[in-house]
C-alpha cells in the first residue's frame, strides 16, 4: 500500500517523524530506545491491510530530533497527543515494543480517554523490572557516552535515550489498576524483562491477558514476525480492534 511520510512540529519546535499507510482504525507502533520505527518493517505490510497504521520516530530517536535538554516519558506522550489532535484522531490502538511500549503505558495513565486497547511487548514500569545483567549493560553505556560527550556532542542525545532506562517510568501500580483498555502483555521466554515482572503487569491491568512464546527472546517481533503478527492480530480481532 502507498506509504506517506510526515513531520508533525511540536509546541517545542521538535519535528516528529512518522509514516503513514493503509486503511481502518488508527494503529500507532512505538519502537523501543535507541531504535526508530524500521523496527516494525515485518509488521506493516500485514497490519497495514486492517487499520491505518502510524509508524513514529520517537522525540530524538529516527528522524525525529529533540529540542529540549531532557528527555522523559510524559513529553513524548504530550507528542503522540499533538500527533493524534493533527491527525484529527479522537482514540488509538498502541503496540509499543520496550522503551516503546512504557511510553505507551504512560500515555495510557495520562490520556486514557484517547486509548483503545494496548499491546505491550517487554515493557517494564521498573527499572528493577529488567534483569540485572542489561541494566549493567545500559550502566555501562552511559559511562561510555558520558565521556565520549566531551568530545563528541551527539553523543549528548544518545545520553538522554540511555538514561530513560535506568530511571522508573513514573506509573505507579495503582495507576495500572486504572487502565481500563484491552491490553495484551507479549514477551519472550528468554525476555530482558523479568518474568515476574511481566506476570505483575498482566495481574495489575484489570482487561490484560498474558502470552509468553517459547524459544523467543526481547526481539521476538523481528526474530519471528509471522508468529508475533498473529498473536498481535488474534489479541486484536478477539478485543472488536481489526475490521473485517
Amino acid at each position: 500500500m502507498k506509504k506517506e511520510a510526515f513531520y508533525s512540529q511540536m509546541p517545542d519546535g521538535t519535528e516528529i517523524y512518522y509514516e503513514k499507510s493503509g486503511v481502518g482504525e488508527p494503529l500507532f507502533l512505538l519502537h523501543g530506545n535507541g531504535d526508530s520505527g524500521g523496527y516494525f518493517s515485518h509488521q506493516v505490510p500485514l497490519f497495514e491491510k486492517y487499520f491505518t497504521v502510524y509508524v513514529i520516530d520517537s522525540r530524538a530517536h529516527g528522524k525525529s530530533n529533540n529540542t529540549q535538554p531532557y528527555l522523559d516519558f510524559p513529553l513524548m506522550a504530550d507528542d503522540l497527543v499533538q500527533l493524534i489532535a493533527q491527525e484529527s484522531l479522537s482514540d488509538v490502538t498502541i503496540l509499543g515494543f520496550s522503551d516503546g511500549a512504557n511510553l505507551a503505558l504512560v500515555f495510557s495513565v495520562l490520556y486514557p480517554q484517547k486509548v483503545r486497547a494496548l499491546v505491550l511487548n517487554s515493557g517494564n514500569i521498573f527499572v528493577s523490572g529488567v534483569k540485572f545483567w542489561a541494566n549493567w549493560w545500559s550502566y555501562a553505556q552511559l559511562i561510555w557516552f558520558w565521556l565520549g560527550h566531551f568530545f563528541i556532542p551527539k553523543y549528548q542525545q544518545k545520553l538522554s535515550m540511555i538514561r530513560l532506562m535506568l530511571h522508573d517510568s513514573g506509573v505507579s501500580e495503582s495507576q495500572l489498576h486504572q487502565i481500563a483498555c484491552p491490553t495484551l502483555i507479549i514477551v519472550g521466554y528468554r525476555d530482558l524483562v523479568t518474568l515476574r515482572h511481566s506476570k505483575f503487569l498482566a495481574r495489575s491491568i484489570p482487561q490484560a491477558s498474558f502470552v509468553r512464546m517459547k524459544g523467543e527472546n526481547h526481539f521476538y517481533a523481528r526474530r519471528n514476525p509471522d508468529s508475533f503478527n498473529q498473536e498481535v492480530l488474534a489479541f486484536l480481532n478477539s478485543v472488536g480492534e481489526v475490521e473485517k
